[in-house]
Order: C-alpha cells, then structure tokens, then sequence
C-alpha cells in the first residue's frame, strides 16, 4: 500500500509540473502592456493598497463551455467571464447592497419609470475603443433578440413588456419600464447584464453567429472585454488563464490601477475531491468549495501547510423536500396523486407531522458532522435585508407528530406497526431525489416516520430523470433536493412562490390559487414587486415567509456552514457565501 501511494504521489507531481510549465508558455500581447490614460472618474477601492504581480491558482470542475456571457453556460463559465466582463451596477458581497460599477451614478424619474444610469468616462475596452451607453444599448438589443437564446429576456419585464434600453448620449444610458417595480435597478443593469462591446459583437449578430461569439475557440486577442482580467489562453481538460487588464476602471487609494495579481488561471479538474488533494499538496491556492467532511482535515494541517481555513458563516443553499399536491390525472388518465394521499397531502397536519418527526440536530450531527444549522424558513440568516427570523419553528417532537396523526383519523387499525385510515389504506408514501444526493438524510427521516406510523419508501434517479419527474410528468408524491437562490432579493423567488407558476413546485401552474394562503402569497409577492419603500417591502416579504413556514408546503431541513481556503500570502480577501465566495473582489487582491 505505501508504494502504491508513492506511485500514485509521483505520477500526481509530474502530472502538475507539466501544468505548470504549460501555463508559463502562454503568449504574450501587447493588449496586456498597452496603457491609455486613467479615467477621470475612475472607481476607488478602499481595501488595503497593495503590490503588483503574483497570480491564482484555483480549481474549476469542468471546463468553461463559452465566454459569451449572454448565452446559457453554467456556472464554471460565469466564474470565468464574470471576471471578463463589467455590468452597470454591481452587488456588494459583504453588505448585500448594491454599488456603482461603470455606472458613476443613477436616478429615477418622479414616477419609477425611467432609470438614467450615467456612465464613467474614459474607460475603454481592451482593444482601446471607448466604453459608451450605445454598447448597453446593444446589449438590450442583444437580450431581448428573437433568436438569441438567454434566461435575462425572462427576467427583465414587467407583466410581459420588456424593459427599453436607449442611449441618450455616449455617457448617458436610459432604461424605461411601463409600471413601477421594486427590483428594477437591481433587474436593468445588476451582476447578470455584462455590458457586451458593439463594435466587436454587433457584425456577429447581424450575420446570425452571435451565439457562437466569443466560444472556447475564439482567439484571445480578439476577445475584447473591459472587466479586470483579459482572456489570454484555454486547453481543453487542462487550463484557462487570465491575465491582468491595464486598463481597468478602478484604482486604489493611490491612484494605482487594479487589479494587483497578474493572472488568474483555472484549473481544470474532475471532481471536488482531486481539487481538495491538489490543494492539499499545494497545487491549488483557493478552494471556495469545501465539502463539510473535509474541514477538519483542512483545519488540522494548516499551520503546517501555510494556509487558513474560514467559517464565513451559514450557506444561502437549503435542503428541503415537500409532498405533491397537484390535483387532476396527466394525459393518460392516471391521477398524478392517489386521491386519497392527495388528501393528506393537502391537510397542513399531515405535512406538520412530518416537519416535526425530521430530527434537524441529528441530521446535522450524522451527516454534515456538526456542520450546519436547523432550517424553517425560505431565507437564512446570510440574507442580511430579508431574513425573517420569527418563522414557525417545528422542533424535533414525535409526540405531537403521534397526536396530530390520531387527530386525522390515522390510527394503527391492525397493530402492524403502520397506522391506516378509515378505509384502511396504510399511511405510507415514497420519497424521490437524485442519486449521489441526500440519501442519508432520507434514511434519517425514514427511520423516524417509522417511530410514528408512517412508513416512508424512499427512491434514487438521476438528477435529470428527476427534473423531468417534477416540472413535467408531476408523478409522483414526494421530493427531496438542495435549492441555492440565484439572488439574495425576493424577486428572485417569483417563479416560486406565485401560484401560477411552474417552479410552485407543490402544485405547479394553478389556474388561480388553490387555497387561501396561496392567494395571500400570491398578493403579498406581487405588493413586494411593486413597493419602493423597502421597510414595506421586507413587512410583505415577511409575511410570506411566516405563511409558508406555518402552512409548510415546503419542509425544510438544514442549511450548511459554508468554509473557504486559501494560502497565507494573499491579501485583501473577503470571503462572501455569495457566488464568487474568494474572487468576487478578485480586482482588489494581493499575494505578499
């Protein structure tokens, strides 16, 4: 076995000396050199002035599929292109608020309806052209494009009227909307619209291959972007390196131009566990990941090892699952819940029986070793502006899960063990999600309706047959998944919370709402929307989270502590459990 891993060890090694030499092969450009004046109203970081060079060597599960930031792409492609690319507005990740990015300033007409942004001047593209209001023109343009397939189109509209983007002059970008809306800044120029250049990507789109622009085969000289790192090169399975922007807008308090670090380059990797032994053996300084059962390995050795281990505090990922209560039979016939399960589906008993026979602390304990806190609610507590902390709190009580089980009618009629009701069906049902996923958990939770009556049957599929099983066929009677919020703001969970909508994943694109509460939520979603005093909108906001964790159509479970890592020389980091959690400020770092 030792030299088996001494193998193992070398093969590792050489494995990343050829990495290495390879990203010390990448080309030179002048675009990485060629210098043009600071703008006049640059943006200036007030972090801790530091040194320039150094670079980053983080993982990244796969490879980018595009660095078009418009087209659909996945995570690993934001990672890389959100480094590329500058939006209008940005979203602080320590206070949650939102900042000026190349938007010096904005303003709203007296009737909500008109949103001037007014833009930095001086700041230029890589290629030196001028960053202007008619390229956020085009990128409207580009979003709301027939044939261009983008998830934002979705998003930015109001009641189906899409928002107009229209420059007023080369610095003054004015964005119009037919009723007021609360997100609005937030929606017209946040972290997901990257403001694309006109006169690289326009003639792509006139010929119809914008969707193809700017893809993993594009050459990097030709990529023009204005964010803090320029794309430099990619190999497939192996790398893609960025290098500093010498023209970036923002400075330090010196006057300096950011970033500092000369190259960020993400490595590409298979899966979570060679990441966490490259970085173990110091082949990798960041790991923004951390499966839970590895930090006390990490804490253990990172005196020795020349790194930190930070608890930055509980994730905005939940675990969670819920019981269909779809009424009606899909195309076949077939119910899509047996009628008489579809009735204690729809008893708020039945579904408080289960909350309080899930035992939270001992989930916590077995399967995220201590790592993690009890969940009731739709935010947690990272969500600084929306949390509500005075939800219904359904304690770990068989007891009371006996006592509302007896009040339904649920009895054990034939002392098998499993209660049944009046027409002796017995009180069981089956738990779906995806293999790989929360098994152990759904074992807990198993065991536990057991001590109660109620025998759980629990099913593994694959994530996508699942998908499929929940958003389509709708044939089924219980699932269990892990949600992560795309934003921290309460529009983001429209597609939810509305009755109408086919993310209501208990019961999916109502006519109109199926129960009272519904309705209220329903209210209280599209009153948030539309309410520009915040402390009115966190009072709505507030209320449809005490309404779903009182009528629990959603059982949540645990949410985990989030932990990040990386070695001791750097500088300025600010761990957020937003995306991005080590690089979101990857502008304002330093390696000593």
């Amino acid at each position: 076995m030792k030299r088996f891993l001494i193998i193992i060890a070398c093969i590792f090694f050489a494995y990343f000396l050829i990495l290495l030499m390879a990203l010390e092969k990448s080309e030179d450009h002048p675009r990485f050199h060629t210098s043009y004046p600071v703008p006049v109203d640059a943006d200036t970081s007030m972090s801790e002035p530091g040194q320039y060079g150094g670079r980053v060597l983080i993982g990244s599960i796969g490879d980018p599929k595009t660095f078009n930031p418009i087209t659909p792409s996945g995570r690993t492609s934001a990672d890389i292109y959100e480094r590329l690319f500058s939006t209008l507005v940005s979203r602080d990740r320590i206070t949650q608020e939102i900042v000026p990015a190349l938007a010096k300033s904005w303003e709203f007409s007296d009737d909500n309806r008109e949103l001037t942004f007014h833009m930095r001047r001086g700041v230029v593209w890589s290629d030196g052209v001028p960053v202007t209001a008619y390229d956020a023109e085009f990128t409207y343009e580009v979003i709301y494009h027939p044939d261009i397939a983008n998830y934002l189109r979705d998003a930015m509209n109001v009641n189906g009227e899409p928002f107009v983007g229209t420059a007023v002059d080369s610095f003054t970008f004015k964005v119009t909307i037919p009723s007021p809306i609360a997100p609005f800044l937030k929606l017209a120029g946040g972290d997901d619209v990257h403001i694309l250049p006109k006169h690289i990507l326009k003639p792509e789109l006139e010929k119809g291959t914008f969707d193809s622009a700017y893809n993993i085969s594009w050459p990097p000289e030709k990529l023009v972007s204005c964010g803090p790192f320029l794309f430099e090169k990619f190999e497939s399975g192996v790398k893609t390196a960025l290098r500093r922007n010498p023209n970036y807008w923002r400075v330090d308090r010196h006057g300096n131009r950011l970033p500092y670090l000369e190259r960020i380059i993400f490595v590409t990797l298979r899966n979570f566990e060679t990441e966490f032994l490259m970085f173990q053996n110091g082949d990798l300084d960041m790991l923004d990941q951390i499966r839970l059962s590895n930090v006390p390995i990490l804490e253990r050795d990172a005196e020795k090892n020349g790194y930190k281990v930070v608890d930055i505090g509980t994730d905005v990922g939940l675990v969670l699952f819920w019981f269909n209560m779809k009424p009606g039979t899909n195309k076949s016939g077939k119910p899509y819940v047996a009628p008489y399960k579809l009735t204690w589906f729809n008893d708020v008993r039945w579904r408080r029986v289960v909350s309080h026979a899930v035992d939270r602390k001992g989930i916590i304990e077995r399967v995220a070793d201590g790592l993690a806190v009890p969940q009731y609610g739709p935010e947690t507590e990272t969500n600084k502006l929306w949390y509500n902390p005075n939800v219904v709190k359904y304690e770990y009580d068989l007891d009371k899960s006996r006592a509302l089980l007896d009040s339904m009618g649920l009895i054990d009629r034939d002392g098998d063990g499993i209660r049944e009701d009046e027409e002796g069906h017995p009180a069981e049902f089956t738990m779906v999600t995806y293999t790989g996923g929360t098994g152990v958990t759904a074992n807990i939770i198993k065991d536990d309706l057991a001590k109660v009556g109620v025998r759980m049957i629990y099913s593994e599929v694959e994530f996508k047959t699942l998908l499929v099983l929940i958003h389509d066929e709708l044939t089924y009677e219980c699932g269990l998944i892990g949600l992560t919020p795309g934003d921290l703001d309460p529009s983001d969970g429209m597609n939810v919370w509305l009755s109408s909508s086919s993310m209501h994943m208990w019961n999916p694109n109502q006519e109109k709402p199926a129960t009272k509460w519904e309705a209220r939520i329903d209210e209280l979603m599209r009153l948030q929307m539309v309410t520009l005093d915040r402390e009115k909108r966190k009072e709505y906001y507030d209320e449809v989270q005490y309404i779903i964790s009182d009528q629990v159509p959603f059982i949540y479970i645990t949410t985990a502590k989030a932990y990040v890592s990386y070695r001791n020389e750097f500088r300025n980091i600010s761990p957020s459990v937003i995306n991005h959690r080590l690089l979101w400020n990857a502008d304002e770092l330093w390696k000593e």
